[in-house]
């Protein structure tokens, strides 16, 4: 029986990731760099270290790893200070929305760190309606080590086969079904891999879909 509903952030409740991604061609492109989509693709949901190893990879052993990291931290903190428009994912607060309303818990676990997200949950209005937040401050191994997952059932005191997990990325998928949880995938940028395709519990296109399961998710 699920008692607690785990969503990710980036990519499956905000619509951050293409945000991200301009971010991080600013960055580079004030060394002269071109970050491609395909990179981007690559670093989605994983660590930054792991990142930072694709990112290597891709511009060679000269780039300045942590000043590109940082720079495009200071750039998504200038749109953020900006006060522009961060969408939320289709169907994305009406899901949070229905199951806080049918008394489940809500929790949330992101690769992100701890200031952005609350920052996120804060603006569009829907911290309230989460018991737990984990981040990657809070964890030693991120994503797609199953911990920020496992770390999030201990903190609500819940088994992990009482815990539904909504997630976009190959690297969150594959955490959430490590823990041993059920895991619903909702790919954005990334479809998913066969191993999460074999082990997901359902696939969708869009959190609007998923109401004609709730039985069955939920059970």
């Amino acid at each position: 029986m699920i008692t607690t509903v785990i969503f990710d952030m980036d990519g499956l409740l905000f619509d951050t990731e293409p945000i991200y991604f301009e971010c991080y061609k600013k960055a580079a492109a004030e060394d002269g760099l071109e970050f491609p989509y395909e990179l981007f693709e690559s670093c989605v949901g994983i660590s930054r270290e792991d990142a930072s190893r694709f990112i290597l990879q891709h511009f060679g052993p000269e780039t300045d790893i942590p000043k590109m990291h940082r720079r495009t931290g200071e750039i998504f903190e200038g749109y953020l200070a900006s006060n522009k428009e961060i969408r939320f994912r289709p169907g994305a607060k009406e899901a949070v929305e229905f199951f806080y309303n049918r008394g489940l818990k809500i929790a949330l676990a992101s690769s992100n760190i701890t200031r952005w997200v609350m920052f996120l949950l804060e603006k569009k209005e829907i911290k309230k309606y989460f018991s737990s937040v984990t981040t990657s401050d809070d964890v030693s191994h991120p994503k797609p080590d199953p911990e920020v997952y496992l770390k999030t059932a201990q903190k609500l005191g819940v088994d992990v086969s009482e815990c539904l997990v909504f997630e976009d990325s190959v690297a969150g998928a594959t955490a959430a079904v490590t823990a041993r949880m059920r895991t619903c995938v909702v790919p954005q940028m990334k479809q998913p891999t066969q191993y999460i395709r074999e082990n997901a519990f359902k696939i969708y296109s869009s959190l609007k879909d998923i109401y004609s399961d709730i039985d069955e998710l939920l059970n």
